[in-house]
Parts: structure tokens; C-alpha cells; sequence
């Protein structure tokens, strides 16, 4: 049997394939993605908020793990997204976290 040239090779191609599993994979999206954009999301409005003010950079970013610990806090369907994970670890981690930075920004003096 003769090889087929490569112009007329059968099937789809890697790209072809790769393009369909995002596409279905992302069809979709779970909650733990939407949690990932809000993150995201998070963190851009905080980096804004720097160009303002420090301290209100820091606040705002401080809000993203206060709000996941919250987040974590709720009753199900939304504490679903961690699994096989301690609760009050999490929330304690969260709410340690978002003091510790709120913290530092007052800590850390300003170069202006």
C-alpha cells in the first residue's frame, strides 16, 4: 500500500484537535473557573488602584483572599470548588493572608 502524500492525509490535524478540546472543554465553565476570573479580575482592579493610591491598592487587593475565605465559608454548591482540603485551614489562610497585606501596605512607607 502506498503512503498518502501529505496534502492529502486523512483525518484532522494536531491544531484541528487541539481547537476542538478547548472549545468543548470551555463550553461550559465550572465554577472554579469563574473563581479564577474573578481572582483575575481582582488583582487588575488592585494594580489600577495603585496607579491612585498605594494603600488603596493594597486594600483592594487585600479583598481577593477576604473574599475567597468567604467564599469558602459559604454552604454548598459554592464550597465545592476546593475538595479533599481542611475548611478552617483555607479560611484562616484567606483571612491571615488579606491582614498581612493590608499590614504591610500601611507598614511600608511611601517613596513619594
Amino acid at each position: 500500500m502506498k503512503a498518502h502524500p501529505r496534502h492529502a492525509r486523512r483525518g484532522r490535524g494536531p491544531i484541528a484537535k487541539r481547537w476542538i478540546y478547548w472549545k468543548r472543554r470551555y463550553a461550559h465553565p465550572v465554577l472554579r473557573d469563574w473563581v479564577l476570573l474573578g481572582c483575575l479580575l481582582g488583582i487588575l482592579i488592585a494594580a489600577a488602584c495603585t496607579l491612585i493610591d498605594f494603600h488603596l491598592g493594597a486594600i483592594v487587593l487585600a479583598v481577593v483572599p477576604a473574599g475567597l475565605a468567604m467564599m469558602r465559608a459559604m454552604p454548598e454548591p459554592w464550597a465545592e470548588v476546593w475538595t479533599n482540603r481542611s475548611k478552617t485551614v483555607d479560611i484562616a489562610t484567606g483571612l491571615i493572608f488579606a491582614v498581612v497585606l493590608v499590614a504591610l501596605a500601611f507598614v511600608v512607607p511611601e517613596s513619594r
